[in-house]
């Protein structure tokens, strides 16, 4: 992916001048609290209508909850998240980029016009499954840290109701799970904190890595889930890398529908019984495990770096 090394100077192609960094943020933030809004009102609407009850999206969702109310909290988050992060994302990037600027199109600037090729798709997988132990470990450390007892009682309550939205009775339960926890967040948080957040702070910020890390910051703070802060910045910062070194959207989209896959399918598994591994458990990883992961992880980027080098070395051969 190309780097604007000017600062935030405007970048002219075409004559068509690029938006300035603080209007396109702007928008953005505007889009995701109507986005937010439009969806509370469409799914406070659209419940009744198919005979859910409204109450289970303020009260909470609990582990024993029936799956009626399962149901109700799916479509909720599912509306939420259309309307929050796809919906805003995809229309802040129209918006500022249907028409040449510094890139052809809104797809080109994404670099979603064409799908990754293989290496970057299986990259992104091995970070993934290479940095578990690692998000473990940091998970542990950030548990350790002190947190206001507000944040722990939201924190607590949060967690309940991911426990309550995976319990998986029937295949269509798994189904629905993987679209709303695993898909949608997939593509949503991925226009959002990387191909805007992230492309637009890599224009101001220098050197890339620090606007990777910084974008990453805000994508786990987002959440508001502030025991799971550190692993979800380190989350926030492969996607991120992997979105600056392959230049192509649908890879970081690739992982993070993994990594989400992963725990819903693993979930399933364990509550058919067709596994013995309980996600939901803290599990405690020894640090020279988290060393190895680490260390694992390094290796891939460098790789991955070396081998972006070369190419583009064979490249400006040809």
């Amino acid at each position: 992916m190309e780097e604007n090394n000017g600062g935030d100077r405007e970048v002219l192609w075409r004559g068509a001048a690029e938006p300035s960094v603080a209007l396109v943020l702007l928008s953005l933030f505007a889009l995701v609290l109507m986005g937010a809004s439009l969806g509370a009102a469409l799914a406070m609407t659209l419940i009744p209508l198919l005979g859910g009850d409204v109450a289970v999206i303020s009260g909470g969702l609990t582990a024993d909850a029936p799956a009626a109310s399962r149901w109700v909290m799916r479509l909720a988050l599912g509306i939420n998240h259309a309307f929050s992060f796809v919906a805003a994302g995809f229309l802040t990037v129209w918006v500022y980029y249907r028409k040449p600027t510094a890139y052809s199109d809104w797809r080109d600037y994404l670099g979603a016009r064409q799908a990754p090729d293989w290496r970057a798709l299986g990259r992104g997988i091995a970070l993934i499954v290479c940095s578990i132990p690692l998000v473990l470990f940091l998970y542990t450390l950030n548990k350790a840290l002190p947190i206001p007892d507000y944040l722990r009682t939201m924190e607590s309550q949060t967690n309940e109701a991911i426990k309550g939205l995976l319990i998986m009775e029937t295949p269509w339960e798994l189904i629905a799970n993987l679209t709303i926890i695993a898909l949608l967040p997939a593509i949503g948080e991925e226009i959002v904190f990387r191909g805007v957040l992230q492309r637009q702070m890599q224009r101001v910020i220098f050197p890339a890595w620090l606007a990777i890390l910084v974008s990453a910051a805000i994508f786990s703070a987002i959440h508001l889930q502030f025991e799971g802060f550190l692993s979800r910045w380190l989350l926030g910062v492969l996607l991120g890398w992997l979105y600056w070194q392959t230049g192509n959207f649908w890879a970081p989209v690739a992982a993070h529908f993994f990594n989400n896959a992963l725990q819903v399918v693993g979930q399933y598994l364990y509550k058919s019984k067709l596994s013995t591994i309980d996600l939901e458990q803290d599990v405690q990883v020894p640090w020279y495990a988290a060393l190895i992961s680490l260390v694992l992880v390094g290796w891939i980027i460098q790789k991955t770096h070396l081998s972006n080098q070369k190419r583009n070395w064979l490249a400006g051969r040809v």
